[in-house]
């Protein structure tokens, strides 16, 4: 009997070792959601049915909204510079700042298991920003780095291809600077500023060809906007206001008795709006209270009124409502992503007495 259990106690043993040395299994083990989940510059990049990738500042991570769990790829213990997701076969493109300064490129499959791991001769500025360009029609991969107003493009071999100076030439303002950027293929640019003048900040966004070196200015309220560029190379802009916040009166603000435009698509070659979608979102009357808080996940925006709580869905390039003016929803909800084919709808929620988010399935009819 002795002998027996010494026998599959060695069988245990083996079996545990080679489950631990398996290079197929994940050793980053599911975590709770965290609170820096919800703040507004978190991103939420859709992967497929039930899963999306989250990327905080300097952190990616996989969410799975079927298991409710979330995990951190492999091996990533560097500074995060960009995160892109691929179709066709879907892979996880990341971005990060290696040693010394140098830029790696890690992809992954949908579930965080590493496919390959690149090093360039491109180095990361100290302040700025990286971003990586998918190849297309016949051009291989390449990078854009920024740093200030400079923009310079490369290739994967590290050879310098166009350099762009974003300084606009604009004398309204005392000073402008860029503050957030993103790139489709060559040679397309979209870029924000932000212009200070006399107790007041303006945004703008530019679409910039870097070939031809010529810049449109996108229209709308000079309100802060957001960008992204998605897969189809069109650009999303869209913006959030809370009528409670305190602005200077020479400020650009938004009329309360006029229709908003929360979010926008736009063909990044030609510059032509491809979809608008407005609201009305009224100040409640005596009071500062109202405004409205748009996020996009996917291919999909969702708005909320913050006067009245109630909510909506849209996708990006139709002005049909997915669903419209719905409840059962407290503000400050992180909105993931919406799944047609479950027609359900996901958000991180804080609950009461509980520092840390949960998620939310809201059935949409």
């Amino acid at each position: 009997m002795i002998k027996t259990n010494m026998v599959k106690l060695a069988a245990m043993l083996v079996l545990s070792a080679c489950i631990v040395a398996s290079p197929k299994l994940s050793a980053a083990a599911p975590s709770k959601f965290t609170p820096e989940l919800m703040q507004p510059n978190v991103s939420v990049l859709k992967i497929s049915a039930g899963k999306s990738l989250i990327k905080n500042e300097n952190e990616v991570q996989l969410l799975d909204v079927n298991q409710e769990t979330l995990s951190r790829p492999l091996d990533l213990k560097q500074k995060v510079l960009d995160v892109h997701v691929l179709e066709k076969p879907t892979k996880l493109v990341i971005l990060t700042e290696g040693a010394p300064g140098r830029i790696e490129k890690h992809v992954f499959n949908e579930n965080g298991v590493r496919l390959s791991k690149s090093e360039y001769k491109i180095k990361a500025p100290e302040r700025g920003k990286v971003k990586w360009v998918a190849p297309a029609k016949g051009v291989n991969e390449r990078f854009v780095v920024q740093e200030s107003n400079q923009f310079s493009l490369y290739t994967s071999s590290g050879s310098l291809v166009v350099k762009y100076n974003a300084q606009p030439n604009n004398s309204t303002y005392e000073y402008v600077n860029v503050v957030d950027w993103d790139v489709s293929a060559y040679p397309y640019l979209a870029v924000k500023y932000m212009g200070q003048r006399t107790m007041a900040d303006d945004y703008f966004i530019s679409i910039v060809n870097l070939y031809s070196k010529t810049s449109t200015e996108v229209p709308g309220l000079e309100i802060n906007r957001q960008l992204r560029i998605d897969q189809q190379g069109r650009l999303n802009v869209w913006n959030s206001y809370n009528y409670e916040n305190i602005t200077p009166a020479n400020a650009a603000q938004p009329d309360p008795t006029q229709k908003q435009t929360f979010h926008s698509l736009y063909n990044i070659s030609s510059g032509k709006a491809l979809a608008h979608h407005q609201s009305l979102f009224q100040q409640v009357p005596g009071q500062a209270s109202g405004g409205w808080d748009t996020q996009l996940a996917g291919d999909t925006v969702f708005v909320q009124d913050l006067g009245t709580g109630l909510w909506s869905l849209y996708p990006t390039d139709g002005p049909v409502a997915i669903a419209k003016q719905q409840t059962g929803l407290g503000k400050g909800a992180k909105f993931i992503g919406y799944e047609p084919e479950a027609k359900t709808a996901y958000f991180l929620v804080k609950t009461d007495g509980s520092a840390a988010p949960e998620l939310k399935r809201i059935p949409i009819e």
